[in-house]
């Protein structure tokens, strides 16, 4: 991948960034979350469960990751990040109760990361949760995890970015940057960073807010069911709706091979990947990838 410290803000960004200050720069909508679908899976934590709002935010989460370097309160730190992440979604629970029964000494070791986030940043921390990994727990859902521990607990309350698959499925379109995210790979999420970190810079932004725009634009342009929201499709034509429909699919798609073992996901992405490029030269004019795009294989970072 080009130099990070040096990539140009892309007109896709400040759009987004633009449109968000011309609304009053509002936060992300909450996620809802069925309570119910939860308590089953963790009847031990019902009345922790049951004190949540019945929408949690970002700040919320953060709130409750506040005691993350104990093995209780990692646990409630890493339930409600999962929640947040999930939503509405039916198997969140189940796939949030394998994560923990399938490790042994699983709230222990979200304990010990929280400590490396708290001490040495979310950076650090993403390399520590990489080098003993918790079975079942990808990169979509264990950077939400790191960003509100790092946030709740460091002394700059600055969290590391989340990578998940809306905002990985912006990048490909709109910068023609591929990250692998099947596997942890530390070297790819500081690339992610530092590029983060160089468009907060030029926007006078925090990278964390970047990355939230970036999630808020690519969930709107595809029209998620739990995130839909309309804030950055007012001026879309309607020439648009099927590249819309077609990316929306494509993220659904990415979603489901998260949770699919490593070899398959990775098999499935490359597919994915040209599909999106074919989307891209086929109808969304706007989406292209610059010139200065490198060919495919060689932007798989």
């Amino acid at each position: 991948m080009a130099n990070s410290s040096k990539a140009p803000v892309l007109g896709a960004l400040e759009t987004a960034v633009q449109r968000w200050r011309d609304r009053g720069e509002p936060s992300q909508p909450p996620s809802r979350w069925s309570p119910e679908s939860w308590l089953r899976h963790f009847p031990q934590h019902h009345s922790f469960l049951n004190a949540l709002p019945e929408r949690i935010d970002r700040a919320e989460a953060t709130r409750r990751a506040a005691h993350a370097t104990t093995a209780d309160g990692a646990e409630r730190a890493f339930l409600v990040a999962m929640i947040w992440g999930y939503g509405p979604v039916g198997y969140g629970p189940w796939r949030t109760a394998r994560v923990l029964a399938e490790n042994p000494r699983a709230v222990q070791r979200l304990a010990d990361v929280a400590r490396v986030a708290q001490a040495r940043g979310g950076v650090a921390a993403f390399r520590d949760l990489a080098g003993r990994r918790l079975r079942y727990l990808g990169v979509a859902f264990g950077t939400k995890y790191l960003r509100f521990v790092t946030v709740a607990l460091s002394s700059d309350h600055v969290g590391p970015p989340i990578l998940d698959a809306g905002v990985r499925r912006w990048l490909v379109t709109h910068a023609g940057v591929y990250l692998n995210i099947d596997e942890w790979r530390p070297s790819v999420y500081e690339r992610y960073v530092a590029l983060l970190a160089s468009w907060s810079a030029e926007l006078a932004l925090t990278a964390d807010t970047v990355e939230e725009l970036i999630f808020r634009s690519a969930i709107s342009q595809t029209g998620s069911a739990f995130w839909g929201e309309e804030w950055l499709r007012a001026d879309e034509p309607a020439s648009q709706e099927p590249a819309r429909q077609a990316q929306a699919k494509l993220l659904e798609l990415e979603r489901l091979f998260e949770s699919a073992d490593p070899q398959a996901a990775l098999e499935a992405r490359q597919h994915l990947d040209e599909l999106a490029r074919i989307i891209d030269r086929r109808w969304d004019g706007s989406a292209t990838l610059p010139d200065s795009a490198q060919p495919i294989d060689d932007r798989v970072v």
